[in-house]
């Protein structure tokens, strides 16, 4: 749960919260579409590059370690083993892999950007209401519910109980019962009131909020225009070369492509004898 402390730093490399946005955008997108190997490959290392600019080494090197164990499973699946059943493990090995990479996105975005910038930067993109409260509700909520959990666990310990994994599979419902009963009643009352705090310091009002929060464009935001224009790229250039493939193997555009020649041949043919016809 330390990975989304509350802590939020920017460190070296601050970004405005609107290029946070876009980063997060494009990376996801790249990330959970049908992409290659390359353009999956291409989001991990900036998302990776982000954790780094904020110094979150052990963030970092969890994602890392998840991320190669995924694609570990991948290469398992698809190049090692042989069968249709190791093929869907390869393929939930990419999958899981990909994911790897939004829930990095996720700790960077939590742990580089207070509400306050969250809100200001959605504010000047002119986003409604209903789409800033959740957000800023949703910014604080996780790194509470990780201290909310954590307190929860120690009152366990503290009755003699065992809430770790061997506790789990020596008793699983009782540790259920004393650790996810409290837990999921203490999330409720958790969301409930940081909505509450949201509308109370004037989030659902109709008058323009005033804000000590100072939102520039910089010179590490161009840098991080040019990352999201890059993964554009890589993304599209996958995306563009998987279909030409597909179209390829099922003959879809050799066929078009002689179509489109016929076509041209007819045209130039029934334009001659026009013209022909025209001089005579």
């Amino acid at each position: 749960m330390q990975l989304l402390a509350a802590s939020a730093h920017d460190g070296w490399f601050r970004l405005d919260p609107r290029t946070k946005l876009l980063l997060v955008i494009t990376v996801n997108v790249a990330a959970l579409t049908r992409v290659e190997q390359t353009a999956a490959l291409v989001s991990f290392v900036c998302a990776a590059f982000l954790l780094v600019t904020i110094g979150s080494w052990r963030a970092l090197g969890i994602q890392v370690l998840l991320f190669g164990i995924c694609r570990g499973i991948q290469v398992l699946g698809t190049q090692i083993l042989e069968g249709p059943v190791w093929q869907t493990v390869g393929a939930v090995g990419f999958f899981l892999g990909n994911f790897v990479t939004v829930l990095t996105m996720g700790v960077y975005l939590a742990r580089s950007t207070t509400p306050s910038e969250l809100i200001e930067g959605l504010r000047r993109l002119r986003t409604p209401d209903a789409i800033i409260i959740p957000l800023a509700v949703m910014l604080r909520f996780f790194p509470t519910l990780g201290e909310e959990l954590t307190a929860v666990i120690q009152a366990v310990s503290l009755r003699r109980l065992h809430p770790g994994p061997w506790g789990f599979l020596r008793e699983p419902l009782t540790t259920v019962e004393h650790i996810m009963v409290p837990f999921l009643v203490s999330a409720t009352r958790i969301g409930d009131e940081l909505a509450a705090s949201a509308l109370t310091r004037g989030l659902g009002g109709t008058r323009s909020r005033t804000t000590i929060t100072d939102l520039r464009f910089r010179i590490s935001d161009i840098v991080g225009l040019m990352m999201s224009f890059l993964i554009i790229f890589v993304f599209l250039i996958s995306t563009f070369k998987i279909y030409l493939k597909e179209s390829i193997e099922s003959n879809y555009f050799t066929a078009g492509y002689k179509r489109f020649w016929v076509c041209i041949g007819i045209d130039f043919y029934l334009g001659t004898f026009q013209l022909s016809i025209t001089h005579l």
